[in-house]
């Protein structure tokens, strides 16, 4: 049997459901390029990632315009890493099925893995993160929650993130290979 792994794997799910931390696993462990929607925002923006942003849900650097740009984005940047032969690991919620799509368009054999969490875990995530990249707060989840179409048009692996670091490094390697007879 021959191993073979994903070269293009989606991390999704809302905030605070442990998508960054399942990226940065395969990122540091599995050699994977990190693509995150959260640090590619804010350089279209002409933003330091590290600052903070305050904004309402949908509006200003949030707004449908800019989230179809940094989806391009990380698209743009997804294929540019695997033309380099690089595998590559893409970081944001995809609430809605146009943006899994367009990931589709461009990748039709990535692996989609659902980030998920209990609401209580993942709002009292939002409620102490310090240091991030990401702007969302509770509020932002909340709101999030209310506008996930479920993914229904295509196949993905759903990810308890409420594990030790070496369970859930465990589960990244299992589900991104797999084996050829």
């Amino acid at each position: 049997m021959k191993s073979v792994r994903k070269e293009t794997v989606v991390i999704f799910g809302l905030s605070g459901s442990g998508k960054s931390f399942l990226a940065k696993l395969l990122s540091e462990n599995l050699g994977y390029s990190w693509i995150r929607s959260d640090v590619i925002r804010k350089e279209i923006a002409g933003l330091d990632p590290k600052i903070r942003v305050k904004e309402e849900y949908q509006k200003g650097l949030y707004s449908p315009q800019m989230t179809r740009k940094v989806y391009e984005e990380m698209i743009k940047r997804a294929s540019n890493e695997r033309k380099e032969g690089k595998n590559v690991v893409i970081d944001a919620t995809f609430l809605r099925r146009w943006q899994r799509s367009m990931v589709k368009e461009v990748f039709p054999q990535a692996l989609f893995v659902m980030a998920c969490a209990e609401e209580e875990v993942a709002i009292e995530r939002l409620k102490n993160r310090k240091g991030d990249v990401s702007d969302a707060d509770v509020k932002i989840y909340l709101k999030q929650k209310e506008d996930l179409e479920f993914p229904f048009e295509i196949d993905f692996v759903a990810v308890n993130t409420q594990r030790s670091q070496e369970d859930l490094l465990a589960i990244l390697k299992k589900v991104v290979e797999y084996d050829l007879f």
